[in-house]
């Protein structure tokens, strides 16, 4: 668990694991926290043996991540931010499947998104289109193998905070991307691809809260992290499945198109993308977003 100035939240996240039922220790990495979380978090460690408090260097959360990676001694890791939390038996739940297929790298389930304010924003499988038609003839779970693994290059599907992963496919994988400057999970995941099959596990087992201030200030950069991670990727996955393409370059356009409307001098430039994420995937989603482009003119 990473956390920087998250004391409002830690208390939640910090009850939601304990509250599991497997053998766990919990490793925190405070990673220069000001807001008081330090000497918080001092005080649940001495009075609880399987918390661990980590000293990060204010590096960002992939650094964070990789520290606490570097110090875990169980077979398993799972991830959670400070501002999540885990639902009663997630671990459990997903261990079940890691014991009954051991060959499994990575597991992982949908989630709740809510607002600040609590309101139910949703789960995340239902954002896919394309992934949660995959699932839907499924009644719990998808193992994704050969052609499927592609699944997750089209769509940027899977929630950190619901991976549990076995330590030595992340050892072998050498952790986060901490050059990345967005989107460093997604790389992990599909580095981790290369070891073996992954588990979609169709119950939402986790809260993913929505903050206003955690809306990334920077898209230019984060889409252009999406498109070196497009790049690097794309020959492993043609190899597996070369229809996963275009629907993960449509993604990308979308995203371009979706961030230049926000801009005054952007319209142009998101007809330019609207019309690039259609030529790749001419569904009828893609075009209603360029017709209702034109139209709001």
């Amino acid at each position: 668990m990473p956390t920087y100035n998250c004391l409002d939240y830690l208390p939640m996240a910090i009850a939601s694991v304990l509250s599991q039922k497997v053998d766990l220790e919990l490793l925190i990495v405070d990673d220069g926290s000001d807001d008081g979380s330090g000497e918080w978090l001092a005080h649940q460690a001495a009075h609880n043996d399987c918390i661990r408090i980590i000293k990060g260097e204010h590096k960002g959360v992939s650094a964070a991540r990789n520290l606490a990676i570097a110090e875990a001694r169980g077979e398993y890791v799972a991830f959670l931010d400070a501002d999540d939390y885990w639902y009663d038996d997630k671990l459990r739940l997903q261990l079940a499947y890691h014991k009954s297929q051991p060959d499994l790298v990575l597991s992982f389930t949908d989630y709740d998104h809510f607002s600040e304010s609590d309101e139910d924003l949703g789960r995340c499988f239902t954002f896919w289109p394309r992934f949660n038609r995959l699932l839907q003839d499924e009644a719990q779970c998808l193992r994704l193998t050969g052609a499927l693994k592609t699944s997750v290059y089209e769509e940027n599907v899977i929630g950190t905070s619901t991976v549990m992963v076995r330590t030595d496919a992340l050892q072998k994988a050498q952790g986060f991307d901490e050059t990345l400057h967005s989107a460093s999970d997604w790389d992990l995941w599909l580095r981790l691809l290369e070891f073996g099959d992954f588990m979609a596990i169709k119950p939402s087992l986790m809260g993913y809260l929505v903050r206003q201030n955690s809306i990334s200030r920077n898209v230019e950069r984060r889409l252009k992290s999406f498109e070196l991670i497009l790049d690097r990727f794309q020959p492993a996955m043609m190899a597996l499945n070369p229809a996963c393409v275009a629907p993960a370059r449509a993604r990308l356009a979308l995203a371009w198109a979706e961030a230049w409307q926000e801009q005054k001098d952007g319209y142009w430039k998101a007809i330019g993308a609207y019309t690039k994420a259609c030529y790749q995937l001419p569904t009828s989603r893609n075009l209603k977003a360029l017709a209702a482009h034109i139209i709001r003119g």
